[in-house]
């Protein structure tokens, strides 16, 4: 009987074996490596009937794969894979398949203490990027902008807004945004894990790998530019003097951002902050969702202050990883952030904001 691996399968080398999973096969199965080697070396076709000639254990396994659906005939109409993994491809179910199941170490337990063991042995990495007494910083005001608005107000009002009326942004605004969104609000001494910050946003284990970088275009007493947020001191410091909305288009692919924003931001993460609490690839699932919270509190204290924000994750990475002087790999661009006075409907809902006809209504 003539088989062949599905389309697609997933091979994950892990120290215990060969992982075998597909986004058509339910679970995943741990194979022996010569088993591994003869899918790969023979993806086109298996001939059951000659391998059983050759080995009983592997002829087994190969009928086993086949009643698990990972081997199907040869011969066969091609299977659609399933949605979203087509449109996604082999590298997003690679990634999810490799996060499930992560191992955790409980309190009390042999695991938890090799845990403590290994961590000690990591130098712990800095909550926070190094100061350089000899570069320039501008210190912002640590006078906040009043927030009149309720807490019901601002979960209600909240709406992504991509029209903005040019308008200069009050410097307290800026500073205060930046402060609610990225700095730390207090200190906890959290023992074996040294002094972490806390700030507005939830992160894992209180790491906070999230840095910020702002592109200033019109916000009073800062000059149009790049500058990281030094989040202890509060402070701007220059990146790259002058910045075009033309070259913020290009890096967020003509979405229409930067066409009126007054200032926007651009999220980093320093993955060692995390890694080195959680060595594992499920980390990197937190990351990407600490950013998410992050983003949503970057949102709603723009609200809060009057302001209006979008948000995206289509960028430019290269670029990006280029103009801030990152490497891209412990330091990476995560999400870009546009800021402004929103341009409104009568109703206070942005100016591209529809609502539905209704055959209810007149």
């Amino acid at each position: 009987m003539e088989t062949r691996p599905i389309d697609p399968v997933m091979f994950q080398v892990k120290r215990d074996g060969v992982y075998l999973s597909s986004p058509r096969v339910k679970g995943r199965i741990r194979l022996h490596r010569s088993i591994a080697r003869l899918l790969i070396d023979s993806s086109a076709s298996i001939n059951l009937d000659e391998v059983e000639g050759d080995s009983e254990a592997i002829a087994r396994a190969l009928k086993q794969l086949l009643e698990l659906g990972f081997l199907e005939e040869a011969g066969g109409g091609e299977s659609a894979w399933p949605t979203p993994w087509r449109e996604w491809g082999g590298l997003a179910w690679q990634f999810h398949q490799s996060i499930r199941d992560a191992p955790f170490a409980s309190k009390g337990t042999d695991e938890r203490e090799r845990y403590g063991d290994a961590l000690a042995e990591r130098d712990m990495p800095r909550g926070a990027k190094p100061i350089d007494p000899e570069v320039e910083i501008l210190l912002l005001p640590r006078v906040h902008a009043e927030m009149p608005a309720s807490f019901k107000d601002v979960l209600e009002d909240r709406r992504t807004h991509r029209d903005f009326i040019e308008s200069p942004i009050p410097l307290e605004s800026l500073s205060t945004l930046l402060h609610y969104t990225f700095a730390p609000l207090r200190f906890s001494d959290a023992g074996e894990m040294g002094v972490v910050q806390l700030r507005a946003s939830a992160a894992g284990g209180a790491r906070h790998e999230t840095e910020a970088y702002v592109v200033a275009l019109d916000v009073h007493g800062v000059s149009p530019g790049i500058y990281r947020y030094d989040n202890i001191r509060h402070g701007l410091i220059s990146v790259q003097p002058g910045v075009s909305r033309e070259q913020l288009e290009h890096l967020t692919h003509t979405q229409g951002f930067f066409t009126s924003a007054a200032f926007g931001v651009i999220t980093t993460a320093v993955p060692e902050r995390m890694a080195w609490k959680y060595p594992h690839p499920r980390a990197y699932k937190m990351l990407l969702q600490n950013v998410g919270h992050v983003a949503q509190v970057f949102s709603m204290t723009a609200t809060a202050l009057g302001l209006g924000a979008a948000l995206t994750g289509a960028f430019r990475d290269s670029e990006i990883e280029s103009l801030l002087s990152i490497d891209g790999v412990g330091e990476f661009p995560t999400f870009f952030f546009s800021c402004g006075v929103p341009q409104r409907n009568p109703d206070g809902s942005p100016i591209r904001y529809r609502s539905p006809e209704s055959p209810f209504l007149n």
